[in-house]
């Protein structure tokens, strides 16, 4: 498996509230067995833990699992009640940041744990010899009550705190930071040296080999490119493989995901091996897709604008971290979408999200939604302004934050959001000729 294959399955199981459960509960399980057969044969005199008879042992255990149950009820009810909150009032897209939050599981599993532990050693207490009070056992399980109550307090700080937009967006720009530091498609074989070489060859390739089309076998949101194997597969059977769905796009069962040139024929097992490449889930992630966060933030201050809420304070802070992460963007070298093997031909030509696109993406819906929110739009204007000088100074193609801006002082409900996502709709030739000028 690799690499990329081993990320996406470890986000998934980040994300998720069983896996740490389900690896807490069986450590519970064998902490109980070991320590209460330990009991048996170690005698040690705990000043603290002084139990006289094994019935006092058993009440404690069992009082200690009885509210260790209780808590984790009230766990339980109060994380789903913080997802309600955060699904109604910042979208449902940045629930996924709520379920990466590792405390919050963290939490859950050690009262499980602790759970488990007890009816172990509660078993073991029965088996056990008569008279023997297993104090050694009833005093990990005292300490371990102890750190599981400061835990719970810990959560409860976080629970609050994470239900804070400012908290959500913070941790958003956060994951957000990752992508940028290694965008789609770097790591994926080489950039060209001379970009307009490379150009005219995958032109020539394009007009005189023989083309392919690489269809989706089941539906779903693409999440990642296998850039080893798809350049494997390409350099293994001489092909050109130019990418038509972008990372974080929804495919329909059929849809085109690419095309394939090469000067032999492309037999079917070639095109599903180049299909194997592209990654489907039914939820976008954040592993190449720079994109996502834009979206995200865009969710937000959406919500925010929406009269059901009215809160222009967290609109202007989710834009605000929005424009800083497309500064941030602009500021960095953007990966070429021409990509060469290791013999320097070009084998792939990706859809790179271009400064413009995700300008377009991530104010095109605000903009109409800060129709009568005069200061939000003003600070909106701020805000591109300064995107535009910063792409300027970069040397970075920013027309879009302009007419952005145009559309703002024109009034923003004359002008509804238009263009299509990055990568949808193009021609072959047209989209050689946008990858390759990315």
């Amino acid at each position: 498996m690799n690499g990329l294959r081993l990320a996406a399955r470890w986000d998934a199981l980040r994300r998720s509230f069983w896996f740490l459960p389900a690896i807490a509960m069986p450590l519970g399980a064998l902490l109980g067995w070991g320590i209460g057969n330990l009991d048996g044969s170690v005698r040690l005199d705990f000043g603290v833990v002084s139990l006289s008879d094994r019935d006092s042992a058993r009440g404690l255990l069992e009082t200690i699992a009885t509210v260790t149950v209780t808590v984790i009820g009230i766990s339980f009810s109060v994380t789903v009640v913080a997802l309600q909150l955060a699904s109604q009032q910042l979208g449902p897209r940045v629930l996924r940041t709520f379920q990466a939050d590792s405390l919050n599981k963290f939490v859950l599993s050690l009262f499980l744990g602790l759970f488990v532990y007890c009816i172990v050693v509660l078993m073991t207490l029965d088996s056990g010899a008569s008279g023997t009070v297993p104090e050694l056992a009833v005093a990990v399980a005292i300490a371990l009550a102890i750190v599981a109550f400061g835990f719970f307090v810990a959560f409860i700080h976080n629970i609050v705190e994470s239900l804070q937009a400012s908290t959500m967006i913070r941790r958003i720009a956060g994951e957000a930071q990752r992508v940028l530091d290694a965008p789609y498609p770097s790591g994926i074989g080489d950039g060209p040296r001379d970009a307009a070489e490379a150009a005219a060859e995958v032109a020539h390739r394009s007009r005189t080999g023989t083309r392919r089309e690489v269809r989706a076998e089941r539906a779903g949101f693409l999440v990642t490119v296998n850039g080893e194997h798809l350049m494997e597969v390409a350099a293994g059977e001489d092909l050109l493989v130019r990418q038509r769905l972008a990372i974080g796009e929804f495919a329909v069962t059929g849809m085109p995901l690419a095309d394939v040139w090469s000067p032999h024929a492309v037999s079917d097992e070639v095109v599903g091996r180049v299909a194997g490449a592209f990654a489907f889930e039914q939820e976008r992630t954040l592993l190449q897709d720079v994109a996502f966060p834009v979206r995200q933030f865009a969710d937000v201050a959406l919500r925010a604008l929406s009269p059901s809420l009215n809160d222009p304070t967290t609109a202007e802070n989710a834009m605000d971290t929005l424009a800083d992460m497309l500064i941030r963007h602009a500021r960095n070298e953007p990966p070429a979408a021409i990509r060469l093997d290791d013999r320097g031909t070009p084998r792939l030509v990706a859809i790179v999200p271009d400064l413009d696109s995700l300008i377009r993406l991530g104010f095109d819906q605000v903009r109409v939604a800060a129709d009568g929110q005069p200061v939000v739009a003003a600070r909106l204007v701020e805000l591109l302004g300064r995107i535009e000088h910063e792409a300027a100074a970069r040397g970075v193609r920013g027309t879009e934050a302009g007419r952005q801006m145009e559309l703002l002082r024109e009034g923003p409900a004359g002008e509804t959001p238009s263009g299509p996502p990055p990568g949808a709709g193009r021609t072959p030739e047209e989209g050689i000729g946008a990858a390759t000028r990315a």
